[in-house]
């Protein structure tokens, strides 16, 4: 065997030798008063009565005069402050056990001399709560015999005696209630207007207590948003109908220049309609382009778009204004979409597809919108769209409106609770000052609160501090830049920059084609929209739509635009609407 072993290998007497030697002295080993040693020390030498017997019994002894004479507490004596049920005895707890473990820890107490307050105060709690329970049981049984004696003398049952008695009780509380009357407490005598009665269980009472709290917290009426049938009927159900005639028409047009297709499908939203042509295989589809000049004198239209290809598919579209078209009304858009869902995510339509698609988009997402081009009360409707897809959903607290503008299109708006201050010129110097100003008290509470964005602060505040989403409408964008306001500018800039993530949004209208947008500008503007426009400055493909609501939408989620058309909003379903948010809100 090696060294290393032999030496880790156990050896009885070394062990022995070990274990004789004089153990440590505490403090308690000590005798006060001769001090002497309270217990001699151990030798080495080796006697009979040295033995592994009578040294074991004598480390007990010593170990056991010497360890802490008070008993440990069990886990019954203190109560806890909810009462666990038991599996065996329920909510009642086992007696014996509690009773016995609670005798033990205190006869532990008046051994060592030492009382705790808290033991001490829980106990006599939990005596007061035993001796009012009985008490409480006692009066129940003395009722209930009493109504029993009552039933069998009048010949009707305590059970409706009892419900009279309620009834009264209730009439009662509710006439001390209209006349004001408190109730009167006197020493241990109290007057109490609730119907609670012996019969009653504490559930019951609960659920009477809560319904009263509930009655009297509610003051006033609900704030309830516009309702859908306000906006009036929907799109005419035949606008989406095939004109035979002239989808072949089309196809003769193809074949007169010696392209022959085949109509596919046909798809249209009321104003622009689209053909899907079939192809021969053999035929390359990047020619096609070149064949609109000769086109335009076979087609049955004046005006039209070629797609090439329809995204998907191998076939190609042919895009034209129908002859008759059937206007989009504001109610089809609201109501064939999420929006008719009434959810709290700022999300808004303009107009449909030529799929026959709602084109609704958060405004959250969308950022700042710039609608560029188009006649006058095209580009309004466009803004009205946006501006009531929001307003129909949200309340006061969550939406505010701000408008920069000298057109009387926007003078309907005054007095709307949703409006963040009152309109203001375009030409004025501190046109947008507040709006300013709540920018930067946004940015430096954020930063406070170590949050990016509107979501994230109101989810760390209450509903009283919670900050709104603002919507501030700049028309027209040209006339700011032709009476040249530097300060609003500058403002509108800090708006582009920042105003995303703090909840602020620009919805600038720029109509005049005359007048340059500065490229700075218009690449900090994540939404555009844009009519007709022969350079196709802002959106590429707008040189190719036709006059009127014919648009194209750039989103920031989309590296392509779309084709939409705008939908109609009257004038009286405006007036409604507006009238029916100042009334309620007010």
């Amino acid at each position: 065997m090696d060294r290393s072993r032999r030496r880790r290998q156990f050896n009885r007497n070394l062990e022995e030798e070990r274990t004789g030697r004089e153990r440590f002295r505490f403090p308690l080993d000590m005798d006060e008063k001769d001090g002497r040693e309270a217990f001699p020390a151990e030798r080495s030498g080796k006697t009979p009565e040295d033995s592994d017997l009578i040294r074991r019994e004598q480390q007990k002894s010593l170990l056991g005069e010497s360890r802490y004479s008070r008993k440990r507490p069990r886990r019954n004596t203190i109560s806890k402050a909810r009462a666990v049920p038991s599996a065996i005895h329920g909510s009642k707890g086992n007696p014996d056990s509690a009773s016995r473990d609670e005798t033990e820890a205190s006869s532990g107490d008046q051994k060592s001399g030492y009382s705790s307050p808290i033991v001490e105060e829980l106990k006599r709690e939990r005596a007061q709560r035993e001796r009012k329970q009985r008490e409480r049981m006692e009066k129940r049984a003395e009722k209930a015999e009493a109504e029993r004696s009552i039933g069998v003398v009048t010949g009707q049952s305590g059970k409706a005696k009892v419900e009279q008695k309620i009834e009264a009780e209730t009439d009662a509380e509710t006439d001390d209630h209209e006349s004001g009357t408190d109730v009167q407490e006197s020493g241990t005598d109290k007057k109490s207007t609730s119907p609670f009665n012996v019969m009653m269980t504490p559930y019951d009472k609960n659920k009477y207590r809560a319904k009263s709290k509930a009655q009297a917290k509610r003051s006033g009426p609900k704030n309830t948003l516009p309702p859908l049938h306000i906006l009036g009927d929907g799109q005419d159900g035949s606008y989406d109908s095939v004109d035979e005639v002239l989808a072949d028409e089309v196809a003769a047009a193809f074949d007169a220049i010696g392209v022959p297709v085949r109509v596919v499908a046909y798809r249209t939203n009321g104003i622009v309609g689209r053909f899907e042509l079939s192809m021969k295989r053999n035929f390359r589809l990047n020619v096609v382009g070149k064949l609109k000049e000769h086109l335009l004198s076979v087609m049955p239209f004046e005006d039209f778009k070629l797609i090439v290809p329809i995204a998907g598919t191998s076939n190609i579209g042919v895009e034209f204004i129908l002859p008759e078209p059937y206007p989009i009304p504001f109610s089809t858009l609201f109501s064939s979409s999420s929006l008719k869902l009434r959810k709290n995510d700022f999300k808004f339509v303009v107009g449909k597809t030529v799929d026959d698609q709602i084109f609704s988009f958060p405004l959250k997402k969308a950022g700042q919108i710039l609608v560029y081009g188009g006649a006058e009360e095209n580009s309004s409707a466009v803004v009205d769209n946006i501006l009531f897809s929001l307003m129909m959903n949200h309340n006061p607290r969550e939406l505010q409106i701000m408008i920069a503008s000298d057109k009387d299109h926007y003078r309907e708006y005054e007095g709307l609770p949703h409006m963040f201050s009152t309109s203001r010129s375009i030409t004025d110097k501190h046109v947008l000052k507040e709006i300013l100003e709540e920018l930067n008290n946004r940015h430096n509470q954020f930063r406070r609160a170590h949050v990016r964005n509107l979501d994230s602060f109101n989810q760390r505040v209450g509903n009283d501090s919670k900050k709104s989403v603002i919507v501030v409408v700049i028309d027209d964008l040209a006339d700011l830049f032709e009476h040249n306001n530097p300060e609003a500018i500058r403002a509108i800039v800090q708006i582009l920059k920042k105003g995303k993530p703090l909840g602020v949004h620009l919805i600038m209208n720029h109509s005049r084609d005359d007048v340059g947008l500065r490229f700075e500008l218009l690449q900090m503007m994540q939404t555009r929209i844009s009519f007709k426009d022969g350079k196709s400055k802002v959106v590429d493909g707008a040189k190719e739509l036709t006059e009127g609501n014919d648009m194209m939408i750039q989103i920031p989620t989309s590296n392509k635009p779309l084709r939409v058309n705008a939908g109609v909003l009257t004038q009286k379903i405006k007036e409604d609407v507006l009238s029916h948010l100042k009334g309620i809100f007010r």
